[in-house]
């Protein structure tokens, strides 16, 4: 049978504990000052990416007006000003939560690189390589645009957390976090 001696007696699954791991991996792993900076980096960048879209989206009128009116007319509807004052509504409430989740998002990979997760590491150092194409090519674009200031400061803010994440401290900090994963799973990567 499948669940023979697995089973208790009521019917419901027994599990083994979890074996500590033994030896020096016992010990909490002191969390280097270069990792707590990359962290409120990747925070700032986040709250002034935020900030940045409520400013330049969320309360500009004009522009809220001309997407609403395109969405109108993409969907072949005429445009009246109550369809047109429901599509500003329905943008900025959208966006607002687009915003929201996003900020939520990339708060949930800082804590997670914090608590030592190189995936977290590594998500965070791809959106600030994107973001600091994106900046570039904006500024190569239209020169040095006063617009693109809250983009120059959360670019910023995101490769200092990435200058941080990969010092030699903070990589010593991944690794024997990583190990230690490694070592509780019997030294086996996750299937």
């Amino acid at each position: 049978m499948l669940n023979e001696g697995v089973s208790n007696p009521d019917g419901g699954f027994q599990f083994e504990p979890m074996q500590p791991v033994q030896g020096e991996g016992v010990a909490e792993i002191p969390r280097p000052k270069a990792v707590d900076n990359a962290f409120w980096a990747s925070l700032a960048s986040t709250a002034i990416a935020s900030l940045a879209t409520v400013v330049t989206v969320l309360l500009d009128q004009a522009w809220l007006d001309r997407f609403a009116r395109q969405m109108l007319q993409d969907a072949g509807r005429p445009v009246t000003d109550a369809d047109l004052a429901t599509g500003v509504a329905v943008a900025r409430v959208s966006l607002g939560l687009g915003v929201l989740l996003f900020a939520a998002l990339f708060v949930l990979f800082a804590l997670k690189m914090r608590q030592g997760r190189g995936w977290a590491r590594m998500v965070l150092t791809i959106f600030a390589v994107l973001g600091a194409i994106n900046f570039l090519t904006a500024v190569a674009s239209t020169g040095a645009a006063l617009s693109l200031m809250w983009s120059l400061a959360d670019v910023a803010f995101s490769v200092t957390a990435v200058v941080y994440m990969f010092r030699p401290e903070s990589a010593a900090y991944f690794l024997e976090h990583r190990k230690r994963r490694l070592a509780r799973r019997g030294g086996r990567p996750r299937p």
